[in-house]
């Protein structure tokens, strides 16, 4: 996590677009005071910092200069309002906030903007507790179940920041709260959940470095809070920028993946079916069919538990990455293995089905990439292309920014005489148009 990034409340961004020191707008508000006084520019600070609620008096001064209704629309308080009207800033981000103010820009065009959307805000409304109990637990952890469930389901800037802001809202909650030693690691259990949600929502806009440190963070929170389940989720995790680098390196994932099977005992069914799955198609990629089809079946025995299980929570939980291994992710898994080992025209029918009922985008854009693959190697150029402007279309919908990559990979794959027909010369030109 980026050790620079800070609270920044709507009060600071106000004061900064004015260009109030501190001690001016402290005169400035003393004027607006009914009675009394007494605003000094440490106050104000903590303020800004959300470190302490202004006096009644202090807020109907904040209200008249700055035109508000409340003291919570310039972030200050513990209300849900006000947890809409501050965010977590990284230096950059608040100076593109305060000069795209500053130039009356469209909203959204650069930056950051306040207020941030209600499931951001959801996240970060337990910052500033001085203690949390059993009842916030409760709170994080459905807070944490909706925003996988939204990012699942929209895979936008929007869910990724409302899991960052989950994610340094917790650590936060750690560094400075008290609370019971079974409530903290419980905590940290979710941060790094948090966490390797940001790590897949880098990883799937293709911005491998920043998710290799996301899931790093990950793993040293899951270790905090002793949860070996999430150690081999964030172990198995950092394979993922390894296989999508310029040069993967599948050796490394196999190891990694391995790693996190060592952990089995740990995991949920779905979970255990999500590493056997996993090593099945890596050891199909070697050509190992014997060792890729007992990790299948594997995945199969496990997948036949989820039911029997309950769904869990947040990233880690059916209502995440997890979901839909009781039926089409096994579907998927079976048909990348079958087209791995060679075998396209056996593969397609898992694949199309499982395409018939997924929904998720991001599992949409990596099934229409291995219909792309299965179709190269059947010699259908036209529905090749057709799979790869469908994954495009996610793309483009949803900013999965490894899939233009993905696609470039398989458009190499094209046998030459290919390269004159018209459906291949219209992927090119949306090839040559995509990031």
């Amino acid at each position: 996590m980026d050790e620079q990034v800070r609270k920044v409340t709507e009060l600071e961004i106000r004061r900064l677009v004015l260009g109030k020191s501190r001690p001016q707008l402290c005169r400035e508000l003393e004027l607006c005071c009914e009675e009394g006084g007494g605003i000094n520019a440490r106050t104000e600070r903590r303020w800004e910092d959300r470190l302490h609620k202004p006096f009644p008096l202090f807020q109907k001064a904040l209200c008249k200069y700055f035109e508000v209704g409340s003291v919570g629309e310039l972030g200050l308080g513990d209300t849900f309002e006000s947890a809409c009207w501050w965010t977590w800033m990284t230096p950059d981000e608040w100076i593109a906030e305060v000069n795209r103010r500053k130039a009356l820009e469209a909203l959204g065009e650069a930056g950051l903007v306040l207020p941030v959307s209600k499931l951001a805000a959801a996240a970060q409304l337990l910052e500033g507790r001085s203690s949390i109990g059993g009842g916030d637990l409760v709170t994080a952890t459905q807070t944490a179940t909706d925003i996988a469930g939204a990012y699942i389901a929209t895979p936008d800037a929007d869910a990724i920041w409302a899991a960052k802001a989950h994610a340094y809202t917790l650590v936060d909650l750690l560094k400075r709260a008290t609370m019971a030693y079974v409530v903290r690691t419980r905590l940290a259990a979710l941060a790094s959940d948090a966490a390797c949600l940001v790590g897949y929502g880098h990883l799937n806009a293709g911005r491998l470095e920043e998710a290799d440190a996301w899931f790093e963070d990950a793993l040293r929170l899951a270790r905090q809070a002793g949860d070996r389940r999430l150690e081999a989720f964030a172990i198995a995790s950092r394979a993922w920028p390894l296989l999508y680098a310029p040069e993967p390196d599948r050796v490394a994932v196999r190891q990694a993946l391995e790693a996190a099977a060592a952990f089995q005992r740990f995991l949920p069914a779905a979970g255990r079916a999500w590493v056997f799955g996993y090593l099945a198609r890596e050891h199909a990629a070697l050509g190992d069919d014997l060792v890729s089809g007992r990790f299948l079946e594997q995945a199969q025995i496990a997948a036949g538990w989820v039911r029997y299980g309950g769904p869990g929570s947040g990233w880690w939980s059916s209502r995440g990455e997890l979901g839909a291994w009781d039926g089409t992710r096994l579907e998927t898994f079976t048909g990348r293995r079958l087209l791995l080992l060679g075998r396209p025209a056996d593969a397609l029918p898992f694949l199309d089905g499982a395409l018939a009922v997924t929904t998720a985008p991001v599992f949409r854009a990596g099934l229409y990439d291995t219909v792309m693959g299965a179709c190269v190697a059947l010699g259908d150029p036209d529905r090749a292309c057709a799979s790869a402007h469908a994954a495009l279309d996610e793309y483009d919908s949803h900013g999965i920014g490894l899939v233009p990559r993905e696609i470039r990979k398989a458009r190499k794959t094209f046998p030459e005489p290919w390269s004159t027909l018209r459906s291949v010369i219209e992927l090119d030109e949306r090839l040559a148009s995509a990031r």
